[in-house]
């Protein structure tokens, strides 16, 4: 058993639905492979190039975080087939808006698709830059998947200010005219989601695998 970890996913799902956290954020992560493979693999292939599981994964887990109360394990591996069907209908939701779009002659990128999936490397260095981090004890997969549920975990107006930053790499301008708000008020945001992303990754450290 690794140190720090309750004996079971039993364990961590007893705290989770008790309101930590740090054990919600370890039982996706520990999930994130499975789920982020039954994503892929059932988005349809002609949209895979503008919708990107994590994207999926990421609006699920918040989904999560805000539903954790409601969850009731019944049979074996409940918490996953939860958070599957949680995923599901995000990821249906996803392609019937890029399905609407394409109709209306509109047919773009709704989530930041691979260009997500490379960025993300940026905002692990960005939050593992401190020694309260998992940086030092987590693989990097580990560490990425810990930073999109940490993104999850986040207030809505950080995380999107975050994503439309870093993962989609629009400037600051950019993101202010998205967002209907200042420079230096996204500065702000920035600032501060990079920061409370930072304590949420340092709280899911004690959760981490030692490598």
């Amino acid at each position: 058993m690794q140190q720090g970890l309750p004996p079971n996913t039993d364990g961590l799902i007893g705290l989770a639905t008790a309101g930590d956290r740090a054990a919600m954020s370890r039982l996706l992560i520990e999930h994130y492979p499975k789920l982020a493979a039954r994503v892929e693999q059932r988005l349809p292939i002609d949209l895979k190039t503008v919708i990107a599981a994590e994207d999926i994964l990421q609006d699920a887990f918040g989904d999560a975080f805000a539903r954790i109360d409601t969850f009731s394990p019944q049979g074996e591996d409940a918490f996953y087939r939860w958070m599957a069907s949680i995923a599901e209908n995000r990821m249906i939701d996803a392609v019937r808006a890029q399905k609407a779009a394409k109709r209306g002659g509109d047919w773009k990128r709704v989530s930041a698709g691979a260009a997500g999936r490379s960025s993300i490397a940026c905002l692990v260095d960005l939050v593992t830059a401190s020694d309260r981090t998992p940086s030092r004890s987590a693989g990097s997969h580990e560490a990425a998947a810990a930073v999109q549920v940490g993104l999850a975990a986040l207030r809505p107006e950080y995380r999107e200010a975050l994503s439309l930053r870093y993962l989609q790499g629009l400037p600051v301008a950019d993101v202010a005219a998205r967002l209907g708000k200042t420079e230096s008020a996204v500065h702000k945001l920035c600032s501060r989601g990079l920061q409370g992303l930072r304590e949420a990754m340092g709280e899911a450290s004690k959760y981490l695998s030692r490598k």
